[in-house]
């Protein structure tokens, strides 16, 4: 289950989307039709730009035995167009994980459990809300600040998790990660690993979603 963590966590000259609104975005995280957890987005802007919050919880069980935990949290601020920093705590069944890159003049420097270095020109954080992943070459893994080669194809308007219609793209990297996109704003996720399917499927209603967040670990 260790690889599950690349897509749901999965920097010089970083852009952001055109405007920082209505980029919010919270999933369900779906295993075989059961929901194990969920993924919440929070774009706040900023006088300077903008701040991203990010919160992952999942558990799986065999009745009343856990058998896998998962707690991410990450925070991104950008000034304009710029990634200032990102840092992010993990909980990976028990390991602790971690992220702390800081912007020095042109570079921004990763120190992370898996990764510690400068970022490649043009990667992105594996965050997903920043569309501009999808044009991108290599990925920083949020989770440890690993750098993941991605490939991207554009599959065109289909229908997302939600069942309502938004462009489809496949990253091909670790692993295989379809992203659904409506405009700018991130609407959907499904990926295959170890033989299981997860899904993201974007849930709008606040009541729902505070429901939902009773389900995590």
């Amino acid at each position: 289950m260790r690889s599950w963590v690349v897509a749901g966590a999965l920097l010089v000259g970083l852009t952001m989307p055109a405007a920082a609104r209505d980029l919010d975005a919270k999933f369900l995280i779906e295993r075989k039709g059961k929901v194990i957890g969920y993924h919440a987005v929070d774009v706040t802007p900023t006088e300077a730009g903008a701040r991203v919050d990010t919160r992952i919880e999942m558990k799986v069980g065999l009745g009343p035995i856990t058998l896998f935990k998962y707690e991410h949290d990450s925070t991104e601020i950008w000034n304009g167009e710029t990634l200032v920093s990102l840092v992010s705590e993990t909980n990976n069944n028990g390991d602790r994980e971690f992220v702390d890159a800081k912007r020095y003049g042109e570079e921004l420097l990763i120190d992370g459990s898996g990764y510690q270095g400068p970022a490649p020109e043009g990667a992105m954080p594996s965050s997903y809300w920043d569309k501009d992943l999808v044009r991108a070459d290599a990925m920083i893994n949020t989770q440890t600040g690993e750098i993941l080669d991605i490939t991207t194809s554009r599959i065109g308007e289909t229908r997302a998790p939600h069942d309502r219609p938004a462009v489809q793209y496949q990253l091909v990297g670790t692993l295989a990660l379809n992203l659904w996109y409506d405009g700018e704003r991130w609407v959907g996720s499904n990926f295959t690993v170890d033989g299981e399917e997860l899904t993201y499927v974007l849930v709008d209603e606040p009541q729902e979603f505070a429901a939902l967040q009773t389900l995590a670990p």
